[in-house]
């Protein structure tokens, strides 16, 4: 990052590339497959600009930025006594892997459990949501917690 030998631009992709590098070595030793590194690098770039156009824009213009209407959402406190357990699945179209993960937190917001797996594949994203769901109901079952909300 401190080589003043190297473009800027390649200096501060690093991060991105580290990444890509990691996914692309992960998608071919699970999954058998092999994507585009031409690919895996311009994507890496286009993320770097993002990246630090976002990190020199003023705090206002930032935090009036909604790419998804979601991201405004925050957690929100169970009531006393009471868990939450916030879920998320996710499913990759092109080879059909899916996996998910979980955490459990109480009224203060302080985790209790969490849990993160690969599932079989799935032939689309309604059956990873329903295969992630039904993962979360059975370990939520074995760790005996049944006073809890699910989101």
């Amino acid at each position: 990052m401190s080589n003043d030998g190297l473009s800027l631009s390649l200096r501060m992709a690093n991060p991105w590339l580290l990444w890509g590098i990691w996914k692309h070595r992960n998608t071919t030793v699970l999954a058998g497959t092999q994507g585009d590194l031409n690919a895996l690098i311009a994507h890496a770039f286009e993320e770097s600009k993002v990246w630090n156009k976002l990190r020199t824009m003023p705090t206002q213009s930032v935090t009036r930025l909604s790419l998804n209407p979601r991201c405004a959402v925050r957690w929100t406190k169970p009531p006393l006594d009471t868990l939450k357990c916030n879920i998320h699945v996710s499913w990759l179209n092109d080879v059909h892997i899916c996996g998910g993960a979980w955490i459990v937190r109480n009224h203060h917001g302080d985790a209790a459990f969490h849990a993160r797996e690969m599932f079989l594949p799935a032939s689309n994203r309604i059956a990873a949501e329903l295969r992630g769901v039904l993962w979360v109901l059975h370990s939520l079952r074995d760790l005996h917690l049944d006073n809890i909300e699910i989101g």
